[in-house]
Parts: C-alpha cells; sequence; structure tokens
C-alpha cells in the first residue's frame, strides 16, 4: 500500500527551473537546475545544503544519479559534442563510447556499473552498459524502434524507455531477457528513470486524458505519484525506504523539484 506520509517541494537557489534525478539510501539527492540567465548545473543536496556541480570548462553540466558510495555519473558539454562523466572520490573521469561524438551517461549502480546512451550525429543512438572498464551495447529488440535509453541498472537488471510506431514504452532487461512494460491506464505511454535493488522501478505514464503523473511500479503495479495540486509530476528514482524525488509543474508553469518521504516502503 502506498502511504504518501509527506511530499515535500524544494528548488535550487534563487533557479528558475530545479529538476532533481536520483535519491540514494542515506537521503543524499542529485540533479540539475537552470538560472534565469538559461544556464543549466548539476547540484548534490547533501543533509539539507545545496552544491553545485559544474565540470570545469563546460557550457552545460547535467548530474543524471548518484549510488550508495556517492559516486556520480552525468553528462556536459564543451560545445564539441557530449560527454559523460563519473565522480568518484572526489576523482574525476571522462566518459566516452569509442567512435560516437556525443556521451550522456544515465545510471550508476552501487558495484560501480554505468548505463547511458551515446550517439554518432544526434540521430543514431546506441545505448551501453560500462563495466570493468568495458563498453557493451544495450539494445532493444525490434526494427521499428527509434530511439531507446537504458536509464539505470540494480541487480543486474536494466530499466529504460523506447520509442516507436505506436509511441513511448518502458523496459527491463534482466541478462538477455528483454521485457516491455506498459500500463493499461497509460494510453499516452509510459517512461522507467530508476529501478531499486527490490525490483521497484519509477518514471512517468500520461492518461488518455494528456496528463503526465509519475509512475511507481511494484509488483507489477501501476501506480501513479503525483504531487498535489500540480499539473504533471515526473518520478525519478527511489531507495531503499521507499523515498522517492522527482520534479513537478505548477499551475504558473515553474519547474520544482520533490520528495515524497516513505512513499511505498518495502513490504
Amino acid at each position: 500500500m502506498l502511504s504518501a506520509q509527506s511530499f515535500r517541494s524544494f528548488d535550487y537557489p534563487n533557479a528558475t527551473n530545479t529538476q532533481p534525478a536520483a535519491i540514494n539510501n542515506v537521503g543524499e539527492i542529485v540533479g540539475t537546475y537552470y538560472n534565469a540567465d538559461g544556464s543549466q548545473h548539476g547540484f548534490t543536496l547533501i543533509q539539507g545544503r545545496f552544491a553545485a556541480v559544474d565540470v570545469p570548462g563546460a557550457i552545460w553540466t547535467e548530474v543524471a544519479w548518484v549510488n550508495a558510495q556517492g559516486d556520480i555519473v552525468g553528462a556536459y558539454s564543451t560545445g564539441h559534442g557530449n560527454r559523460g562523466f563519473l565522480v568518484s572520490a572526489g576523482q574525476f573521469t571522462h566518459i566516452d563510447y569509442a567512435g560516437l561524438k556525443n556521451t550522456v551517461a544515465t545510471g550508476i549502480s552501487d558495484e560501480g556499473e554505468i548505463v547511458g546512451v551515446g550517439s554518432d550525429d544526434g540521430i543514431n543512438f546506441i545505448g551501453f552498459l560500462l563495466k570493468d572498464g568495458h563498453f557493451s551495447p544495450v539494445d532493444v529488440p525490434g526494427s521499428s524502434i527509434y530511439f531507446q535509453e537504458p536509464t539505470m541498472l540494480a541487480g543486474g537488471r536494466i530499466v529504460g524507455g523506447f520509442f516507436d510506431n505506436l509511441g513511448s514504452h518502458g523496459y527491463l532487461l534482466s541478462g538477455q531477457h528483454f521485457r516491455t512494460i506498459d500500463c493499461p491506464s497509460a494510453t499516452g505511454g509510459i517512461y522507467l528513470s530508476g529501478i531499486d535493488a527490490l525490483g521497484r522501478m519509477t518514471g512517468e505514464m500520461t492518461t488518455s486524458d494528456g496528463h503526465q503523473h509519475g509512475l511507481l511500479m511494484s509488483h507489477g503495479e501501476c501506480m501513479p505519484v503525483d504531487f498535489p495540486n500540480s499539473v504533471s509530476t515526473y518520478a525519478n528514482s527511489i531507495n531503499r525506504r521507499g523515498d522517492i524525488v522527482g520534479s513537478y509543474t505548477d499551475t504558473d508553469g515553474n519547474t520544482h523539484g520533490f520528495i515524497a518521504v516513505h512513499f511505498a516502503p518495502a513490504n
């Protein structure tokens, strides 16, 4: 049973747009924010304290995930393509998929495995898994697929989303077994952004009225996650305690971060 004990909104100081991406098991939150001048930066929120994350020399930085050890992955640009990055124990490492112009790291497991997506020209995209220093492709089966992105992995399972001629779908890849994931009530499609060690998945779903809801999938059930009185909600990540972070848009069109504390406690 869902038990939303508290939803709390938050914004990076003076930001016009705050988008939390992930929360780890000790409650550290990471994400991306935008200033009034349009500049884009990553951030961390640890024990109530915000800190900006900017790759030196980058024109923008995006922080995508944080694992239990506090390792952070994301992407940045210097104006000549996009590059992924990893920050671990204060050390910065570039992530580049060989032969591709653009690389974006989207998730990192507690074991240090990294997933993401690369592209050669902004049209042809290749999902990847980076494990023990070696890249391997993550491919969604099907010739009708236009775009696919692995977004997070836990316990050897990878989740993500893809688009085909029928719309957007989630997927789960466990070993060599691929499963498309859809929600009966989400006629406008779904997209998955995160998975935890218990197999609970987060993302978004769009219902027939065109409304975008945050999505929690647990034991095969699709459950909406909606910030109170919001126009739209996106649920990005869940930690072991059942805290969910994501973003929502208010009635004035402004985007804020949120945390739903102990929203889905483990059984």
